[in-house]
């Protein structure tokens, strides 16, 4: 095979479609000063405006000058995906950086990566202290760009033809198949999204009330987590995330919001339009429910047996929540990172990494390998050692239910079996990396696998005072773990072709 050298126009190409990602950008950038209005906190109104300002015009100037009417090839639209997570984080990092509520520019970049890939580690020195227009915007960051997707939401409003959304949401790494147009499935998947986002807001403000907070306080809250909870982001409006209500019923509206995250887009349309037997049947939902109580039964145990939780009920808030947590890659925390580095035991510590690196399902909100890909790889398996088992003339086939019959096929198979390779390798480099500047060995794995999957869990290496190059690295984890690596490897391979050939 050839590589054919790039060409002006294939950067024209992306360029064009880029310019869509900014004039969204912008618009999300406005909308907090809403907030600001409404909490009279009219000196962070400024910041926004500058930051969709520079969106607007950014998006204004690669559109006129790249203009054109080539149609995407799957080549421009992984690397206009890679290009778009990385570029909405920049511009959105600009009224976080302008409001003083972070310690640098690269710390501000962090939280942006951060908030957009629905990752929900920080370097927010006082949360709790934070404007309130500035903490929704870290919260609807999450929102926008995990729990609906930053593309999926453009293509709805300004998608052009079939061929390129279909291209773009695959550089996105989400699946097709809600309804044949795939601007009316954006549509969809934005409509599920607000609809999920009410639910959770009611939840949560519910039990912010019967747990004593004033009703506005609660509902600010509640619409923060929901929003944060549905995409598996994981920020909340205080430093210790939801340790700081000590409340049962907020962690379990927490753990039904995160759960509906982390399922699939495809699966929610299926139930809500009646097809109620499919959580059952499908393999995702199986291997999903398998893993949450596997792990949750070993983390529960283990911590059973160092006796460091005294009661069932603690167990299951501290172990038990902290396992869904880290499955559905949301990153609420019920425990300090202090005890997760310095009291957990190890094992422990090290299911939760599993558990992070594995994640939710395919096309949802979740970060990780995701369910269907350990299905497939499970499934593969079993026929591989049936293979050995039964004799030669035996003919073992086999498929998997997943919204629909689906044939096991060496493709599918092949492509579960790379993305999992690529997680694989950038977790060992990131572990490495980490391990590099002192930190122990399980609590690198922790913190990169809580990097990698979009997870935000924290045994407290993520701080301000971390080194800059821990910084960088857990920013590039984030943005590859967002892409599901493949667009991150074309885009450096897009990189690497125009500097060996130059672009024609």
């Amino acid at each position: 095979m050839v590589l054919t050298p790039l060409t002006k126009e294939d950067l024209r190409i992306i360029g064009f479609n880029l310019s869509k990602i900014c004039y969204i950008t912008g618009f999300i950038l406005f909308l907090p000063t809403i907030v600001a209005v409404l909490y009279s906190e009219f000196d962070t109104v400024p910041y926004f405006l500058i930051g969709s300002a520079a969106s607007f015009i950014l998006g204004s100037i690669l559109y006129h000058f790249l203009y054109t009417k080539e149609e995407m090839e799957l080549k421009h639209a992984l690397v206009m995906a890679a290009l778009a997570w990385l570029l909405a984080p920049l511009l959105a990092s600009i009224p976080i950086w302008l409001s003083h509520s972070m310690a640098s520019l690269l710390d501000a970049c962090f939280e942006g990566i951060s908030g957009f890939t629905g990752t929900g580690l920080t370097l927010v020195p006082d949360i709790d202290h934070m404007s309130r227009s500035i903490n929704f915007l870290r919260h609807f960051l999450q929102f926008v760009g995990d729990g609906i997707g930053i593309i999926v939401i453009s293509l709805s409003i300004l998608g052009r033809t079939e061929m390129s959304s279909v291209l773009a949401f695959r550089g996105e790494a989400k699946e097709i198949g809600i309804r044949p147009s795939i601007v009316r499935t954006s549509r969809i998947i934005i409509g599920i999204g607000v609809m999920f986002l009410a639910l959770g807001t009611v939840l949560f403000t519910v039990a912010g009330i019967q747990e004593g907070l004033d009703p506005g306080q609660a509902f600010f809250d509640g619409l923060n987590h929901a929003m944060t909870g549905y995409a598996t982001g994981g920020f909340t409006t205080h430093s210790q995330s939801l340790l700081y209500y000590h409340s049962l019923w907020i962690e379990l509206a927490a753990m039904v919001t995160m759960i509906i995250g982390a399922l699939n887009f495809n699966l929610h349309y299926a139930v809500l339009g009646g097809r109620r037997s499919e959580i059952l049947r499908n393999l995702e939902v199986r291997v999903l429910v398998f893993a949450m109580l596997a792990f949750g039964f070993l983390v529960s145990a283990n911590l059973m047996a160092v006796k460091l939780y005294p009661t069932t009920e603690a167990l299951f808030r501290k172990g038990f929540f902290q396992v869904i947590s880290a499955q559905t890659t949301t990153g609420f925390q019920t425990v300090p990172p202090v005890h997760l580095m310095l009291v957990w035991p190890v094992f422990s510590i090290l299911i939760l990494s599993v558990a992070m690196l594995l994640g939710g399902s395919a096309n949802s909100t979740s970060g990780g390998v995701k369910m269907l890909r350990v299905g497939v790889l499970l499934k593969s398996l079993v026929n591989e050692i049936k293979r050995s088992l039964l004799p030669s003339t035996a003919v073992v086939g086999g498929s998997f239910h997943h919204v629909e019959e689906t044939p096991l096929t060496d493709k599918i198979i092949r492509g579960a079996a790379v993305i999992s390779l690529g997680y694989l390798l950038l977790f060992s480099f990131g572990t490495m990396i980490t391990v590099l500047h002192g930190y122990g060995l399980e609590d690198a794995m922790f913190e990169t696998a809580s990097a990698l999957g979009n997870v935000g869990l924290s045994s407290g290496i993520t701080s301000p005072a971390m080194p800059a190059l821990l910084k960088v690295t857990y920013m590039f984890l984030m943005w590859a773990g967002k892409l599901e690596v493949i667009a991150v490897f074309v885009l450096i391979g897009f990189i690497l072709l125009a500097l060996r050939r130059g672009i024609k």
